[in-house]
């Protein structure tokens, strides 16, 4: 090989690393969230957890002979917002759903890097993230029915949503829906871990497939055999609604009328006051929770 080919070969290679690991500034969305929970009309107690998160990295000057006006400090952020339903016998759902939403929390901290800016979606890492995750997630419940066998019948839904920049990374395990809102359009983007959904995919009326609805197939709980979570990813636009719920929302409240509580309310914790609202008006035969995340300019 002539000795310039070689040059190129490392320029080229050299160029590859600067687009893989350094980003251009791009622009950032702001976001509004809201959030809210109510044990309903029919439950004896609120086994519905939910957490929204922020999470930050800056850049402070300590020492420099550089004008300081030529240095700039910026702050990068990074939001998250998760729900989980639990489910089980007295106590037993909410201790499952509050272990789940504690397991992600602490999983945080023990994370090798923590994804702060995307130039795009690599989205196999993310995905393989998510998983270990998942898999850690169920080795808490495990540890916890080792410590407490009565905790076994016991399990949880989780839905999780990572907003970074104008991308936003979900996943769920369960049936806690995940709703796009997007130009007055509300469009669910998560498939149910059901019975239910399993039979629709194989051809099964859904009058007779309905009869299985809240039958899952994936949870975390102890006795679980499948913790796989289902992974997407998105490109969020300006005016973007991002809606994590639990079943005691979409089992009392039609997805119309989701979506004009969503176009009418004006920031994002009132239509989550509003969700709920609806939700008790149906009939609130459930735990109802909600999670809202808006995308404004910043």
């Amino acid at each position: 090989m002539a000795q310039h080919d070689s040059d190129t070969v490392k320029i080229s290679n050299a160029a590859i690393s600067a687009e893989k690991y350094f980003v251009k500034s791009a622009h950032n969305f702001a976001f509004d969230f809201g959030a809210g929970s109510h044990i309903g009309l029919r439950r004896p107690e609120n086994q519905d957890r939910y957490l929204v998160l922020r999470r930050t990295r800056t850049q402070q000057l300590l020492l420099t002979n550089m004008p300081t006006e030529q240095l700039s400090t910026p702050t990068d952020e990074a939001y998250a917002m998760a729900v989980a339903d639990g489910m089980g016998g007295t106590e037993g759902g909410d201790l499952a759903s509050q272990l789940a939403i504690r397991a992600a929390w602490e999983l945080t901290g023990r994370t090798t890097s923590w994804v702060m800016k995307l130039g795009d979606l690599n989205t196999h890492e993310l995905t393989e993230r998510i998983e270990g995750y998942s898999h850690l997630m169920q080795q808490a419940f495990l540890h916890e029915f080792e410590t407490n066998p009565e905790f076994g019948n016991s399990g949880t839904t989780w839905t999780v949503a990572y907003f970074v920049s104008s991308f936003a990374v979900v996943a769920h395990v369960g049936d806690s829906p995940v709703f796009l809102w997007r130009n007055g359009t509300l469009g669910r983007i998560s498939t149910d871990h059901t019975v239910e959904q399993e039979f629709i995919a194989a051809g099964v009326a859904p009058a007779i497939a309905g009869k299985y609805r809240h039958m899952l197939t994936r949870c975390f709980g102890a006795c679980s055999r499948d913790t796989r979570p289902e992974v997407r990813h998105l490109r969020l636009r300006l005016g973007d609604q991002l809606l994590l719920c639990t079943d005691g929302l979409t089992d009392m409240v039609k997805e119309d009328r989701i979506a004009e509580c969503l176009d009418q309310s004006p920031d994002a914790q009132s239509a989550c006051d509003g969700l709920i609202k609806l939700a008790l008006e149906g009939g609130g035969k459930d735990n109802v929770t909600v999670a809202l995340a808006r995308t404004k300019p910043r």
